[in-house]
């Protein structure tokens, strides 16, 4: 297998947790790390130096010579191959040593000691992206890997199966990243696999920063603490966007809030599932809280019906609410609750929002009122409420955006970020639609308690409206 030792000729200096993660990318197992987080982390300079230092130990563990047609045995680049050539590669071009290595075939690799290369670009490019295909390759280094997405990723995966004269090293990985909401933070901090590995990037381990660097920092991002937690100390768990619709922030006070408006109404409410790698996710809801939970793979319309029917019985035979945007799953689950004489409230994110003027939709509707309850405290998350499942809820919920359209709130579409972070955001779609019918649940428990009459008080005010 591969030393990660640098040869005496090239020694690098670096910090402790830039071996650490070299101590990972050196196990004789297929490995994966991701060196993310504080900008000014030495992130570039570790990926470019790392990736000299493997191609040429690959070299020299393979007995690959100077030939006249040097054997490709990595890639390193970025989403977008403009950014990798301003960036990545001047950094390549500062710190490796100019004699060691020719960039070649107008700049698409980078030859090392004659003898073995590294494709360099972008993955934003076709051409590039079809190499992989038919490519063999040892290793890759990824750049500001928070760009990309997960099927990005999942081609250069795929090319990771070469051999040479029959022989193989241990195929590696390796991501720098920024703090952001996207398929790294599922894949190396949240659930990652015993093959991957995450270790924190932080100013203290680039040695070239100005002794200013942190006071700069704090001086830009201080009016925005989970910014300045991202920037300056890597916190993955605080790296909230500028546009995104629900902050961290908000679900670390729901985990800390001890008491809601309590209606004592129990509802399910579901996500069906669109396509086969997505979720259907039910939830058992009382007021705003989850209190129960069942998630199924991809699964047929009675299989589905069947499970929230059980859970209606469990529950009092209570109201069950139900996404469908027509034609579709939903719609099926929906025909068969009803002929089952269970009670059913039908979000149609794809219709019109209550407010048109303000919202594009009423996904768009409904994601805003949900942030607007957990920035008011009114959404209860318990904290020792199964971890792994909530975990995942979590980072979904923080994980949309918005943007204005025509002077309207927009929320990014399921597909748009499924593309960016990897998976459908169906866990928090299921608590956005419950929060949606928080109203409209509790409205119907009134008329059930007094069918002749509706109380004049519940008429103009109701605890749990979204809008007031």
């Amino acid at each position: 297998m591969v030393s990660q030792a640098a040869p005496s000729s090239y020694d690098f200096i670096t910090t402790e947790r830039q071996d650490e993660a070299l101590r990972y990318l050196a196990a004789p197992e297929d490995t994966e790390v991701m060196y993310g987080g504080a900008k000014g982390g030495g992130k570039s300079f570790f990926g470019c130096a790392w990736c000299f230092l493997q191609a040429r130990d690959i070299a020299k563990a393979l007995g690959i010579k100077k030939r006249k047609n040097p054997i490709p045995v990595g890639f390193m680049g970025r989403k977008i191959a403009k950014n990798f050539r301003e960036t990545t590669l001047e950094t390549w071009k500062k710190f490796i040593p100019q004699n060691a290595y020719e960039i070649k075939n107008n700049g698409a690799e980078i030859v090392i000691d004659g003898a073995v290369k590294i494709l360099i670009g972008g993955l934003d490019h076709t051409e590039t992206v079809n190499k992989f295909n038919s490519s063999e390759l040892f290793f890759f280094f990824i750049d500001q890997a928070e760009e990309t997405t997960r099927q990005d990723i999942a081609v250069l995966r795929g090319a990771l199966r070469a051999t040479f004269n029959g022989k193989r090293v241990a195929y590696k990985g390796l991501f720098t990243a920024n703090p952001a909401q996207c398929w790294l933070k599922e894949e190396f901090i949240d659930n990652p696999q015993p093959n991957r590995h995450f270790v924190q990037a932080l100013p203290s381990d680039n040695p070239y920063l100005p002794d200013s660097y942190t006071k700069t920092l704090t001086d830009a991002f201080g009016f925005r603490p989970e910014l300045l937690a991202a920037y300056l100390h890597g916190d993955w768990n605080q790296s909230d966007m500028p546009n995104q619709v629900i902050q961290s922030r908000w679900i670390e006070q729901a985990k800390k809030t001890s008491h809601i408006q309590d209606t004592g109404t129990r509802f399910v409410v579901c996500d069906p599932a669109r396509f086969g790698d997505d979720e259907a996710v039910a939830l058992l809801m009382e007021s705003a809280q989850i209190i129960g939970h069942k998630v199924l793979p991809f699964c047929n319309t009675k299989q589905l019906s069947f499970e929230l029917a059980r859970m209606s019985k469990e529950n009092n035979n209570c109201c069950v609410v139900v996404e469908s945007t027509g034609g579709d799953i939903g719609a099926g689950v929906i025909d068969e609750l009803r002929s089952l004489g269970i009670e059913v409230i039908v979000f149609c994110p794809n219709g019109t929002s209550s407010k048109p003027t303000e919202f594009y939709n009423a996904r768009a509707e409904a994601w805003w009122g949900a942030a607007k309850l957990l920035s008011e405290g009114r959404v209860r998350i318990n904290p020792d409420y199964d971890r792994p499942f909530m975990t995942k809820l979590e980072s979904q919920l923080c994980s949309l955006t918005y943007e204005f359209r025509n002077g309207k709130i927009l929320i990014e579409s399921k597909e748009d970020l499924k593309k960016r972070i990897g998976c459908s955001p169906d866990r928090a779609d299921a608590l956005v639609i419950g929060l949606w019918a928080l109203d409209k649940v509790h409205r119907n428990a009134v008329h059930k308690a007094y069918p002749d009459q509706i109380r004049e008080s519940q008429r103009e005010y109701d605890p749990l409206e979204v809008y007031r």
